[in-house]
C-alpha cells in the first residue's frame, strides 16, 4: 500500500509514470495540488455529457450536494469530488490524458444509475474496472494482440520482448493501478482493452498517441461494447519489459502470476477503421 505522503519525485519510482510527463502538475510542490491546480491542467472547456463544466472539489464537509453519489454529481454538476490522496491525484490527471474516455464512463455510469439505480450492474462493474484497474494494450501486429488473449506470456514479453516501445506498448487508463505502481509486487494486474493500431502510431508524440487512444475508447463506449468485466482482459502488469526486474526468462515461468488461460472471455481486439 502506498504511503498518503506527498512525494514531488512520484514520477522516479516506476518508468510508467513516463506516460504522464505532458500533464507535469506536480513538479516543486510541497503538498497535494489544490484542487484549482488541477483543473488547470483539463482541456479547455471539458464538460460533463450533461453541458456542465469538470471541475474538482475538495471531498470534505464543504462538498456540495452530498446527497449525490460520486458519478451522479460529476453528470449533473460537472464536480469530481477529489482527496489530498495518490487515488484522487492520479484520478485527476487520467481526466487530462483520457478526458473523451473519462466523460463517457461518467455518462454511461449515470445513464444506468437513471435507468436500474444505484446497485451495481455488469456494465457499471465493466466501467469501474476499466476506469480503476484498466489499461489499453496497442499493437501494430494483431498476432501480439492474440497473445494477450491467449495468455501466451512467454511469448509476448519474452520472445517478442524486441517489439515492446516499437510495435506494442502498455498504456495506462486506471488510476488505482497507477497508485499500485508507486509501490509495485509481484502479482500486480490490471484489466486491458486490446487496441490493434497502424505501424505509424509508434511513432507519434506521446501527447498525440493519448488523444488517438482516447478517441478510440470513448468510441468503443459509445457503441456499447463493455458491457461486462468479461469484455476485459486480465494482463500481468510486471511482464512488460524493463517494467520490473524481468531481464531473465525465468522470471516468466512463475505460473502463479503469470498464469495459463483457463476459460473463454468475451474480450474483442478493437481494431479502428
Amino acid at each position: 500500500m502506498a504511503s498518503e505522503i506527498w512525494n514531488p519525485r512520484f514520477d522516479t519510482l516506476h518508468p510508467c509514470f513516463e506516460q504522464l510527463q505532458n500533464v507535469r502538475c506536480w513538479d516543486g510542490l510541497e503538498h497535494w495540488p489544490a484542487c484549482e491546480q488541477l483543473a488547470g491542467f483539463l482541456p479547455t472547456g471539458l464538460r460533463a455529457q450533461s453541458g456542465l463544466p469538470i471541475t474538482f472539489v475538495p471531498q470534505d464537509d464543504t462538498l456540495p450536494f452530498p446527497e449525490l453519489y460520486y458519478e451522479e454529481r460529476i453528470f449533473q454538476h460537472g464536480m469530481v469530488s477529489t482527496r489530498p490522496n495518490w487515488h484522487d491525484f492520479f484520478n485527476a490527471l487520467m481526466w487530462n490524458v483520457f478526458p473523451r474516455s473519462k466523460v463517457m464512463i461518467n455518462a454511461l455510469h449515470a445513464a444506468d444509475i437513471t435507468q436500474y439505480g444505484k446497485p451495481r450492474t455488469p456494465q457499471r462493474d465493466a466501467l469501474t474496472v476499466l476506469d480503476e484497474s484498466g489499461v489499453l494494450i496497442v499493437a501494430s501486429r494483431r498476432s501480439l494482440l492474440q497473445r494477450v488473449l491467449d495468455f501466451a506470456w512467454d511469448d509476448l514479453f519474452w520472445q517478442e520482448r524486441a517489439a515492446w516501445g516499437r510495435e506494442v506498448g502498455c498504456y495506462m487508463i486506471g488510476h488505482a493501478t497507477l497508485e499500485k505502481m508507486l509501490t509495485p509486487y509481484i502479482g500486480v494486474t490490471a484489466h486491458a482493452l486490446l487496441v490493434e493500431v497502424d505501424p505509424t502510431f509508434f511513432a507519434l508524440p506521446l501527447a498525440k498517441q493519448h488523444v488517438y487512444l482516447d478517441g478510440v475508447v470513448a468510441d468503443t463506449l459509445v457503441q456499447g461494447e463493455l458491457v461486462s468485466t468479461a469484455s476485459l482482459n486480465p494482463f500481468p502488469l510486471l511482464g512488460v519489459p524493463e517494467w520490473w526486474d524481468n531481464a531473465h526468462q525465468v522470471f516468466y515461468q512463475n505460473k502463479v502470476y503469470f498464469r495459463d488461460k483457463n476459460r473463454e472471455r468475451a474480450v474483442n481486439i478493437i481494431a479502428p477503421v
